[in-house]
């Protein structure tokens, strides 16, 4: 490699300089003194050493031109001709000095050094660089290089696609990771070769786990789309053969030619399409564009975030009447958040969901369950609690939960609404959470009881006290004849297990009149009333 050494002095005095190339190998020295051209060479060239004279180019300029072009001093050595003695303190960015009056051969052994450190640094960068910027099994360059590479105007990706190799889960739960990795370093082998046909006109890279990018440099965009369809057959048409097995791939890919800077995600956004609808590949168009919903998803977390740290996640209250007695004796708690920009009350229905991306639900729950706890802990009404299966399968929430109710004695007037829906993948846990919140002395319904996801044959292993029947049934039984012989039957079935059953979504007197006929326990909804700041209805119905 060949060492570029910049003294910046004039002519005639660096001539005593000239025995530097003589004594070093592969070494360039240019003497330069005017602003204008040191700065325009420190922008075109890699300058690996410089040596300055002060008394021909003042230090305090020297340091604009660093700063100017962005100068790494600490591994590209400064030195300044001079003797120690005149070295300015201010001036941090000098590394040592050399006299003309120094023994040849000490000089040699100052830039000998400098020449060491630079190539230590060197080597050191390169390793970082190729932990940082490349994938360790294949070797190809990883996403964190393709998001660099994409900032780099000069290398003009107008498009990406990413492929994925759709049942690479399988074989590596099947096979195990040793194949895994083979047919990873498999597939690079074959897309290599795709490439080497269009002339090394697309760079490939490799993501995590089973997914591979391809950008492209210089290839039309039928051409580009024609390299991804070959390249999908012949991955889709390979079979890897491991001792007796013979292992097919199957692979999609989301293309795009996106000229905005959205081209990880606008491709990623076609290759998720392109599974949805069972497709080989798929080329983003505008419709698939989700960054609405991304940049609501952004300000949703950001908002939740910054409402748990100023008590902004609030509780309201809403009525559950006794359909017998015609009053008011449980509350259901229900999540909201204050809004102070805006001065409003946000419901659920606009961050929940977001919480859960955001990894905030664990904390909302247990700020409803404390928030609710204090709220009722001198009232005579029972309440409930919505939780969901994430709640009851971290192993921290029953504790949290014993902790908070030797806080607050509510216990016996406390109700666990759980949400069945297909989340659940264990109904071992949820039968166990059961037991251990019955054991302290609450109740446990079974919330939106009724839609696709209910089983009754987990329901008679669980021990539960209630049913609340699903809104989407409930607001349609006036109309609809499959909805009321669907809550007719739910009725008939919680009456032999001896459970009480809620009908939520009571809108109106019409639903509220047929929730009676049916002899369902509880009404809930609008028409008994919306939920409350605080748990202080007066109304009874008659």
């Amino acid at each position: 490699m060949l060492f570029n050494i910049l003294i910046i002095d004039d002519e005639f005095t660096s001539k005593n300089f000239s025995f530097i190339t003589d004594s070093l190998d592969n070494t360039k020295i240019s003497i330069l003194s005017d602003y204008s051209t040191i700065s325009a060479v420190l922008k075109e060239e890699f300058i690996h050493m410089i040596i300055i004279n002060p008394d021909i180019f003042s230090l305090e300029d020297f340091k604009e031109i660093i700063e100017e072009n962005n100068l790494n001093y600490i591994t590209n050595p400064i030195l300044i001709i001079g003797e120690e003695k005149d070295i300015q303190v201010e001036f941090d960015f000098i590394f040592d000095y050399i006299s003309y009056m120094m023994p040849q051969d000490l000089i040699i052994r100052k830039i000998r050094f400098c020449k060491k450190l630079f190539e230590r640094e060197l080597n050191y960068q390169t390793s970082i660089n190729k932990l940082l910027y490349t994938d360790s099994l294949t070797q190809l360059p990883n996403r964190v290089k393709l998001i660099k590479d994409l900032q780099n105007d000069s290398l003009h990706i107008d498009a990406l696609a990413i492929i994925d190799i759709k049942n690479f889960r399988g074989i590596n739960d099947f096979f195990g990771i040793r194949i895994g990795d083979k047919v990873l370093k498999h597939t690079k082998e074959l897309l290599t070769k795709y490439i080497e046909l269009v002339h090394n006109r697309v760079t490939l890279y490799k993501f995590p786990s089973d997914v591979f990018c391809l950008a492209n440099i210089n290839l039309s965009k039928k051409e580009f789309q024609n390299l991804v369809f070959y390249m999908l057959s012949g991955i889709n048409n390979q079979i890897i053969k491991e001792q007796e097995y013979e292992i097919d791939i199957d692979a999609v890919a989301g293309i795009t030619f996106s000229t905005k800077k959205n081209k990880l995600i606008t491709a990623d956004l076609a290759l998720q399409k392109a599974k949805t609808e069972n497709k080989l590949y798929l080329v983003f168009y505008e419709k698939l564009d989700n960054l609405e919903e991304y940049e609501s998803n952004m300000y949703w977390a950001k908002k939740l975030k910054k409402a748990l740290l100023d008590d902004d996640v609030i509780v309201y209250f809403q009525p559950i009447l006794d359909n017998r007695t015609k009053k008011v004796q449980r509350y259901e708690a229900l999540v909201r958040l204050y809004d102070k920009q805006n001065d409003e009350v946000v419901a659920p229905y606009h961050f929940l969901d977001i919480s859960k991306k955001a990894c905030l639900y664990k904390d909302i729950t247990k700020n409803v369950i404390e928030k609710s706890f204090k709220e009722f802990e001198n009232l005579d009404y029972e309440f409930s609690i919505n939780i969901s299966y994430e709640d009851i399968n971290d192993p921290t929430f029953l504790i949290y939960i014993e902790e908070m109710l030797k806080k607050y004695q509510v216990s016996k007037r406390l109700t666990w609404e759980i949400l069945e829906n297909e989340n659940i993948k264990n109904y071992d846990v949820l039968i166990c959470f059961i037991k251990a919140v019955k054991k302290l002395g609450c109740k446990v319904s079974i919330d939106d009881f009724g839609t696709g996801y209910s089983n009754f044959e987990h329901l008679l292993k669980m021990d539960v006290d209630c049913l609340k029947i699903d809104a989407s049934l409930i607001k349609n039984i006036v109309k609809d004849k499959t909805s009321y012989k669907i809550v007719e039957t739910i009725i008939k079935f919680a009456k032999n297990l001896n459970l009480k059953t809620v009908a939520e979504f009571v809108e109106n007197k019409e639903i509220f009149e047929l929730v009676n006929k049916l002899d369902i326990d509880f009404s809930q909804g609008h028409y008994i009333s919306e939920p409350l700041e605080k748990p202080n209805f007066k109304e009874d119905f008659i």
